[in-house]
């Protein structure tokens, strides 16, 4: 969280400084830009907590089948680790405070109800910050400069803030991708397992 926040910091400071140095739509009122960077920032923060609010409601059984934006191609695998998740992820905010469930490490690997909850809660958050990644443009419609043919907000200070916040959106995905796609195989195992055991004791009880 601390490395997103500082992140989330200097870009917001980096965007409001080159709208000040450059930008002339408030040149005689240049604390308007950081007010502007400040209040779009927080807009696209609340519009992903919007999204996050709409898809935890969607039902269950939508999010059981492997399939869709939950399984990851190999060539998605590939990618993943070309760009090094494993080296990153714990750098990245883990919200499972929100649910009660901590999907930062897998705690009991032989628990199949603990495993399938953990890719149930894997999947809802792909479908959040997937989903959030197109939302997020959404903030772009806030330039009220460009209803009268005259957009300029939209290209200095909306579309950064969306592009960095997609970013930084997407990359928990990747993360949960990566992952589900090593937690379907331990679920599959620990059903085959659990298989040969109840194979045992029925050989046992002839």
């Amino acid at each position: 969280m601390l490395l997103y926040s500082i992140i989330i910091v200097i870009g917001m400071a980096i965007i409001a400084t080159l709208n000040c140095l450059f930008n002339p739509l408030y040149k005689d009122k240049w604390w308007l830009y950081i007010i502007l960077v400040i209040g779009f920032t927080i807009a696209a923060i609340l519009l992903d907590g919007l999204v996050a609010f709409v898809i935890r409601r969607m039902p269950e059984k939508w999010f059981l089948k492997d399939k869709g934006m939950f399984k990851a191609s190999q060539k998605e695998l590939i990618f993943y680790k070309k760009i090094g998740v494993d080296k990153w992820k714990n750098y990245v905010p883990e919200l499972g405070m929100f649910t009660g469930f901590s999907k930062r490490h897998v705690v009991d690997p032989n628990d199949n109800k603990y495993i399938a909850r953990f890719i149930l809660e894997a999947r809802y958050g792909v479908a959040i910050h997937l989903l959030s990644v197109p939302f997020s443009f959404l903030l772009l419609l806030a330039d009220y400069n460009m209803y009268t043919g005259h957009p300029n907000l939209i290209f200095t200070i909306l579309l950064p803030v969306a592009v960095l916040n997609a970013i930084l959106i997407v990359l928990p995905a990747f993360i949960l991708k990566f992952n589900l796609h090593r937690l379907v195989k331990i679920y599959e195992s620990n059903i085959r397992a659990e298989e040969r055991r109840k194979r045992k004791e029925k050989e046992l009880e002839r």
